[in-house]
């Protein structure tokens, strides 16, 4: 896993300032969690891809406000459904949009589905990068449909 994240630009220590995108996503209407805002900071703008050796391939592109600044509603379903906040972390694998709760998990939500990524961030980069040999995460999601127009 430490090779995929050098080779996205993650170096220990890292840190970026993510006023920018907290003040934006909170003007959309999200409730931010102190476990997205630590994220954000350590990994925030990084593409990072899976390894060669995962089949098929993932990648997780680390930018909340790109990929969920319009899906505030979709937080606020996870949060119901799930008792929890649910923040944005970005775009899992070009099609869906990844959140992080309170607690740590992290999920990733696409049209009647919703994957279980890991339940802590680094867990699910692990997966991001390296699978699962072969488990599916997947739930089926059709109560997003009833509450997401669009999705």
């Amino acid at each position: 896993m430490l090779d995929a994240l050098g080779a996205a630009g993650w170096t220990a220590g890292r840190k970026i300032s993510i006023t920018e995108w907290a003040r934006q996503l909170t003007g959309a209407g999200f409730e931010l969690n102190d476990v997205a805002i630590a994220v954000w900071a350590e990994f925030g703008e990084l593409m990072i891809e899976s390894s060669s050796s995962r089949v098929p391939g993932s990648r997780l592109h680390m930018d909340p406000v790109d990929a969920c600044i319009d899906a505030a509603e979709e937080a606020s379903t996870l949060r119901r459904r799930y008792g929890e906040n649910f923040s944005p972390l970005g775009m899992w694998s070009s099609q869906f949009l990844a959140y992080v709760s309170a607690s740590g998990r992290v999920v990733a939500v696409g049209p009647n589905c919703l994957w279980w990524l890991g339940p802590t961030f680094m867990e699910a980069l692990a997966y991001v990068v390296d699978g699962d040999g072969g488990g599916s995460r997947a739930e089926q999601a059709d109560w997003l449909d009833n509450c997401l127009p669009g999705r």
